[in-house]
């Protein structure tokens, strides 16, 4: 499992804009946060309210980046992309939340 490297995360100013402007899709566990750019971008964010704890919330973020990492590495959509775990997440396997953000990832490509 993979992360995906630092130039490809976002920074805070990124973040910032573009969680204002991207287009959002909603799933039960997630919502994801699409934005066209010339290259690509990432960010997962686990809320306190999902996990209480930093080692759970790492960990579920790790697992989440691995996702994005893997779809930068078969898809090579430039894009910046923010996924938001939702407090429900917290009630099913992590696979689940793995497969819908890679369903939300599908119709972002869709769209375009």
């Amino acid at each position: 499992m993979s992360m995906l490297k630092k130039h490809h995360r976002l920074t805070v100013a990124a973040f910032d804009a573009h969680f204002k402007s991207g287009k959002r899709r909603h799933g039960t566990y997630l919502q994801l946060i699409h934005s066209p750019a010339p290259v690509f971008h990432g960010a997962v964010v686990v809320g306190k309210k999902v996990y209480k704890t930093a080692v759970g919330r790492n960990r579920l973020r790790r697992q989440l980046y691995a996702v994005l990492f893997e779809y930068k590495q078969q898809k090579n959509n430039p894009g910046v992309y923010i996924a938001l775990v939702k407090p429900a997440a917290r009630l099913v396997p992590v696979s689940e939340v793995r497969a819908e953000l890679r369903t939300l990832l599908a119709q972002c490509t869709q769209s375009r």
